[in-house]
């Protein structure tokens, strides 16, 4: 460990240990880095191995332009001799025009290098036991000069393209997409994770949308390590990472967005899909998965659903809570346990139909059910006086029998394209609803000296949500290097609640709570390309009306209201390609969130230490993000690395106070938050049959509101090593380690010891004919830890609370899939080239 000394005393300096405990810290960091690099250094370890037994025949060369000047991402393609429509071996060549291909076996075979504007080569070889290596050497790839009047020539695609707000990968372009499913491919997306459990990380962190189309998908977003590993890659076209949502994407609140893009050509009749089974040790019971696509004359449609679900082990928890009250110096104690039974299914459908090759109609809805059931909970609270007398206590026992959550989206779009080549004019309308209820009752034995009369506490909560949405975009390219996009959208929402509390042999509140909001929105989004240099500016004006009317009061007195709001969000960025490879860029845009239901609704929830309830009053939040970026993506090595900031000065936050030892909250606009956040992305092909990478995220999170200020560092490095073996088989190893940060001026979220430590061997084998069986086994956190154990800290002017969370013993797992891909359809639903995305609402969805 001594080579690792340097990098041990750099994360000392970077940890926000005082004086006081920097040696223990210091002891605790050399223990969570000796375990992330012993799994490293064991992967490096068994890899050269593992090399040794590839194959020995392959093809090897350079190519480069008449001036010398390599030629670099050109498409490489090594053909039988006597086959040319299935290569044997496929690839690119690297930052220097090199390519390194292998071979499977001796014989005569084509190699072709293509490049956009270059002339294609074609070069026959043959490799032989005595000879396993033929390397060409200088290639020279010519100008293609010949000029063709209305002929369309179609180029071989790179497998990464840039964007100056996204980066794509071609999944089309890459042979494993016939065979893969879409969460394989999605490990090879730059700024992309996949842990083994399915887990999707963008730009090392899980806050972000996924989009299907250009349009959010509420079924992908919750589900998608589900939904994702049945999706067959062969459906999708291609995979974006949009890094800087402006104002045509209208991704209010989100830093990043995953969009699947599916493929847009259809041909051929039948029946595809890929079905597939979940089950590990924590829960026995299998966990499937479908997705079928199939097309009748010129309409295509899929289907696609699924379940989860999580037994009494995986949810069972226990929590100890101890709050100070500056006031009387009183300490409140307590402690509970919990546990229940949780299931969710999901499913969708989605059509495309094309009478003509200018029109195109899309149909899509989708849905997520999910039921709590069997839940239990109990747990003793006792306050102190500062000499350690008791005051009061008593016991509890919380009963759920009802707790369900169901959203609902559904849309249309018609697409018109115009004889001009890119320009389309698009409409369309969606439907979203949500319908949440739940029902607790919280019941109080073995009471000491309370000062409550009631001896238990029911609540009956409903609520509702619909947003209808209609939207029109223009989109026009001007000359070869403008584009204009402009559109129009308004929304009509309305969230309705209703809350029945009942204090046993005491008393009974209702309350009865709705609120409208309409919003009118235009925006419009200039591109332009001018060589090395892209540049885009986009400008959202949204004009909103809000309302609210309180047909019952309950337990307050809350006037009716209304408020009209004016908000504008520009944004605007810039790239230059220093090389083909090399990219710079920095952004400029403005985020618009609105509080949902949750944040609004005043009924009072009422326990004998806490008051709670919403603000009907709130304002909408505005985010100003800014960022600089450098990218480097060649064959064999990726790395990227961003810096960003964002400033709110009317962030919705918590607002809390105490009276009579007793905690009070609801919310305001009335934070100020700041956060810087830089990530390092680095993926190396190390070998033919090796990959390496690594995500490292650090940042800094400031907010303050009248009450309280607090600031604090977060790291968060994920590292990944992934090996193919003989006989279809891959190794891969990943490990990660996340201690916590600070979300609120009040709170300190933190993982105790070394418990924010995860890691993951798997082995997948593929099966019968075409690859069509797909078998992973897989095992997490087999040396521990076991369980995830987390300290909330809440400091406020009158109070300090500390709440310290036990997770279940679930984390050591060993888990199988097994997925199996039937039918040869080469069809899949269209695309409009515009749709409505509205993802400026907080609370709606249950998190």
């Amino acid at each position: 460990m001594q080579r690792f000394a340097p990098a041990l005393r750099l994360m000392e300096k970077l940890s926000p240990a005082t004086t006081a405990n920097q040696s223990h810290h210091r002891r605790k960091m050399e223990n969570i880095t000796r375990r992330l690099l012993l799994l490293f250094s064991l992967s490096l370890t068994i890899l050269p191995g593992m090399r040794a037994e590839a194959s020995p025949f392959k093809v090897t060369g350079e190519t480069a332009d008449s001036a010398g000047v390599p030629e670099i991402y050109a498409t490489v393609r090594v053909y039988a001799a006597a086959d040319s429509l299935k290569p044997v071996s496929f690839g690119v060549t690297d930052d220097l025009g090199r390519f390194s291909q292998q071979l499977p076996k001796a014989g005569s075979y084509r190699l072709t290098v293509t490049s956009v504007g270059k002339q294609p080569v074609d070069l026959p070889f043959e490799v032989s036991a005595s000879s396993p290596v033929k390397d060409f050497g200088h290639i020279t790839v010519l100008e293609n000069k010949n000029e063709l009047g209305e002929v369309e020539v179609v180029a071989q695609r790179p497998l990464v393209t840039r964007e100056i707000d996204r980066i794509g990968y071609d999944v089309k372009a890459d042979p494993e997409s016939q065979t893969n499913t879409l969460q394989e491919m999605l490990r090879k997306v730059p700024l992309v994770t996949v842990e083994a459990d399915g887990t999707i990380k963008v730009k090392g962190s899980t806050s972000f949308k996924i989009y299907k189309n250009g349009r959010p998908n509420n079924s992908f977003t919750k589900n998608a390590k589900d939904i994702f590993a049945a999706i067959p890659a062969s459906s999708i076209k291609k995979i974006e990472v949009i890094t800087d949502p402006g104002a045509r994407e209208d991704a209010e609140g989100v830093g990043a967005i995953l969009n699947i893009v599916t493929d847009s050509e259809s041909s051929l009749r039948g029946v595809t899909g890929n079905a597939s089974l979940y089950i590990d040790n924590n829960n026995l019971e299998p966990l499937p998965n479908i997705y079928l696509t199939s097309q009748i004359d010129k309409v295509t449609f899929s289907v696609y659903g699924g379940e989860s679900n999580s037994n009494h082990k995986e949810t069972r928890q226990r929590n100890e809570q101890r709050d100070m009250y500056f006031e009387t110096g009183n300490r409140l104690y307590s402690y509970g346990q919990s546990e229940s039974v949780n299931r969710s299914g999901w499913g969708g459908i989605e059509a495309s139909w094309e009478p003509d090759t200018l029109n195109l109609l899309t149909l899509e809805a989708q849905g997520w059910l999910w039921n709590r059931s069997d839940y239990s909970g109990s747990g003793h609270t006792a306050l102190y006086a500062p000499d350690g007398t008791e005051l009061y206590s008593y016991s509890r026992r919380n009963l759920d029998p009802t707790a369900n959550y169901f959203d609902f989206d559904g849309s249309a779009n018609y697409q018109r394209s115009t004889r001009r080549k890119g320009e389309t004019i698009t409409l369309s309308y969606r439907l979203s609803t949500t319908r949440q209820h739940s029902e607790a009752l919280t019941e109080y034995d073995d009471k000491v000296n309370c000062g409550f009369p009631y001896s238990a506490i029911g609540n009956d909560t409903r609520q509702t949500f619909f947003e209808h949405t209609g939207q029109a975009d223009w989109s026009r390219p001007f000359g070869n290097i403008h584009k204009l996009d402009v559109g129009a959208k308004a929304i009509f929402r309305r969230n309705h609640s209703t809350n029945l509390q009942e204090y046993r042999d005491v008393t009974s509140y209702e309350t009865e709570f709705t609120h409208r909001t309409t919003v009118a929105a235009i925006y419009s989004d200039y591109r332009v390309a001018l060589g090395k240099w892209n540049m885009r500016a986009g400008l959202r004006y949204e004009y909103s009306y809000l309302s609210a009317r309180f047909l019952r009061q309950g337990n307050g007195d809350h006037p009716d209201f209304s408020a009209r709001l004016n908000d504008l969000a520009p944004s605007a960025g810039v790239s230059y390609n220093l090389t083909d490879a090399i990219t710079l860029k920095a952004s400029y845009n403005r985020n618009i969130r609105r509080p949902g239901i949750s944040y609004l609704d005043p009924a009072r929830s009422v326990t004998p230490t806490t008051v709670s309830y919403g603000n009907p009053d709130l304002e909408s939040e505005i985010y100003d993000n800014i960022s600089a970026e450098f990218g480097m993506y060649t064959n064999k090595f990726n790395i990227s690395f961003y810096l960003g900031g964002t400033f709110v000065n009317n962030a919705l936050c918590e607002k809390k106070w105490v009276e009579d030892d007793i905690s009070y909250s609801t919310y305001g606009n009335i934070g100020k938050n700041r956060s810087m956040t830089s990530w390092l992305y680095m993926q190396w092909a190390a070998g033919p049959k090796t990959s390496l990478m690594c995500n490292f995220s650090v940042g800094y999170n400031y907010f303050r509101n009248p009450d309280m200020s607090r600031g604090g560092w977060w790291w968060n490095p994920y590292l990944r090593v992934v090996q193919q073996l003989p006989w279809k088989l891959e190794c891969a190893a990943s490990g990660y380690y996340w201690p916590g940060s600070i979300s609120s001026p009040y709170t300190e979220f933190k993982l105790l010891e070394a418990t924010g430590i995860g890691y993951t061997l798997s082995l997948t084998r593929r099966f019968l004919k075409e690859d069509r069986l797909t078998v992973t086994l897989s095992a997490s956190n087999f040396a521990g830890p076991t369980h995830q154990d987390y300290r909330l800290t809440t400091t406020t002017p009158a109070s300090l609370s500390e709440y310290t969370g036990f997770g279940s013993d679930t984390r050591r797992s060993v888990s199988l899939r097994v997925a199996f891909r039937f039918g040869s359809l080469n069809a899949s639903v269209k695309k409009t080239a515009a749709s409505i995305t509205n993802d400026d609402l907080q609370g709606r969805k249950k998190e």
